[in-house]
């Protein structure tokens, strides 16, 4: 089943995608200078958001034109072959 949405992977703006988050008293128990790794991303310091639409156009707006078409065309291809 397809998505109706498009998601992106962003670098995470609780510890900058560092893996490191020292607020919220997220620390260990046993060791209260231990920090736990940060609980709102993935393991590569991101975490996923919904595209917005603008975000989308703005994309496509900076692409070169060869790599812009070339893309229409990979998109069209995919519709044609529903």
């Amino acid at each position: 089943m397809p998505f109706d949405k498009l998601y992106v992977m962003i670098k995470c703006t609780v510890c900058d995608g560092t893996k490191f988050h020292s607020g919220s008293g997220h620390h260990n128990p046993y060791n209260i200078f231990e920090w736990k790794e940060c609980p709102y991303c993935s393991p590569d310091g991101e975490y996923l958001i919904e595209a917005h639409a603008n975000s989308i156009a703005e994309y496509f707006r900076q692409l070169s034109d060869s790599k812009r078409k070339e893309l229409i065309n990979k998109l069209l291809a995919i519709a044609d072959q529903e």
